[in-house]
């Protein structure tokens, strides 16, 4: 199956409650967004996007679905909450195909550190620097969950 993990747009840097889960995403999050959906409709016809519950999240899962227009309805999971180990989303894809596209946005650095896991790269999250709105592609089969390839990693700063 394809994962593509993502991290969520620019967000404010604080909120109107003062919580760190009410962050909204900033006008530039929102574009960098719409610039990666539109780069991934060129390769993938996206099943199913999972988000964290948090607002950042969740305002970057609706604006790929909006243009994505995934398969499935997309899906709030407490396993992508900071500091939450992703690995526990797996048994939540297995029932995929192989040739399925799903989308997991998330935090940073956890979105790092799942993306070691997947690789079978043995860091603490300092393989891959997930700049906001940054994703990285893996193909990877869902038996295991283990041993998978890099398809790209991107950021929206090097997309037009």
């Amino acid at each position: 199956m394809k994962i593509i993990i993502a991290r969520h747009g620019e967000a404010d840097p604080a909120s109107e409650d003062g919580k760190d889960s009410s962050r909204i995403l900033t006008p530039k999050g929102e574009s960098d967004i719409e610039k990666m959906a539109r780069f991934f409709q060129t390769g993938f016809k996206i099943k199913k996007i999972y988000h964290s519950p948090y607002v950042r999240t969740r305002a970057t899962a609706e604006i790929y679905t909006k243009i994505l227009k995934p398969e499935l309805e997309t899906e709030s999971a407490e396993y992508l909450l900071p500091g939450e180990d992703y690995f526990r989303i797996c048994p939540l894809l297995k029932d995929n195909s192989n040739s399925d596209a799903i989308l997991l946005v998330g935090h940073s650095p956890d979105v790092s550190i799942f993306a070691e896991t997947l690789l079978g790269i043995s860091g603490v999250g300092q393989s891959f620097l997930f700049t906001p709105g940054s994703a990285l592609a893996v193909n990877i089969a869902r038996e295991k969950f283990k041993g998978g390839q890099i398809i790209w990693f991107v950021s929206p700063d090097f997309l037009c």
